[in-house]
């Protein structure tokens, strides 16, 4: 898979430089230590936001963009809870109507629904979760250099074919083990689609707390035997805020797609 390398972050310097040396740990620790890091950071962390520039380009057969769609959003979540709200939808440059964006807001409630999120909803540490851990086999690549941080480089590869789960590349940084870079893909292809692949990015960028700095998913498909279709997503984030008091009401999404805050 091409690796894409998302801006880096100055709050990197800070943290994975000083990156010591340490004995190396075996899969099943390094698997342990992340999946307490993450849950610390659930935690602590409590509900939070995020600002997310969104751009969906439909792509030619060489990968030109045939037309893009851009959206400002802001993301929510707080441990399993994630909400969306957007504020504007662009085409091809030009900002589109209220009724344009609601049909926006419906169809992504819908694939979320669906659970074929292209959004930030997208969990790489599924993998990982004690519920999950025996649908796969973990191999341990050795530690690598990589987005500025000394990283334990982890590949799961998922022993059943199932469309609701997650395989690939995973890269957790020395010092304690959160989540820096993740490339990787459905364990089996939903229908009509011949390749998925997706890449999230995280940095410590608010208090410390390890929260994703970027997503990208490239896809293509193939409707009957002739018409092909060929998608990208990207969306960068920005204005991380923690601690957030929301209630469990604020994550549910209404059926109407209303968006009240």
């Amino acid at each position: 898979m091409r690796r894409i390398v998302l801006p880096a972050l100055m709050a990197l310097t800070l943290c994975c430089g000083a990156a010591h040396s340490q004995d190396s740990l075996d899969v099943d620790q390094i698997i342990r230590g992340a999946i307490t890091q993450d849950s610390i950071t659930r935690a602590e962390a409590g509900a939070w936001e995020m600002d997310a520039v969104s751009y969906v380009r439909k792509l030619g057969g060489d990968d030109e963009v045939k037309e893009e769609k851009k959206f400002l959003k802001t993301y929510y979540f707080r441990d399993s809870l994630f909400k969306a709200v957007f504020h504007e939808y662009y085409r091809d440059g030009e900002l589109q109507s209220q009724k344009e964006l609601d049909k926006e807001i419906q169809e992504a409630a819908e694939r979320r629904r669906k659970g074929r999120g292209r959004d930030a909803s997208v969990n790489p540490m599924e993998p990982f979760y004690p519920e999950n851990r025996g649908k796969y086999l973990f191999t341990l690549a050795g530690k690598e250099l990589t987005h500025g941080c000394i990283a334990y480089h982890i590949i799961a590869d998922c022993l059943e074919d199932d469309e609701n789960l997650f395989e690939g590349d995973f890269w957790f940084e020395i010092n304690h083990l959160n989540l820096l870079h993740a490339e990787f893909r459905p364990a089996k292809l939903p229908s009509k689609i011949k390749m998925l692949e997706m890449i999230k990015d995280y940095a410590p960028v608010e208090a410390g707390y390890w929260l994703p700095v970027g997503f990208r998913l490239h896809g293509k498909g193939q409707v009957l035997l002739l018409i092909k279709f060929n998608f990208a997503v990207e969306e960068r984030y920005s204005r991380w805020e923690i601690d957030r008091d929301l209630p469990d009401t604020f994550f549910e999404e209404n059926s109407d797609g209303d968006q009240d805050l």
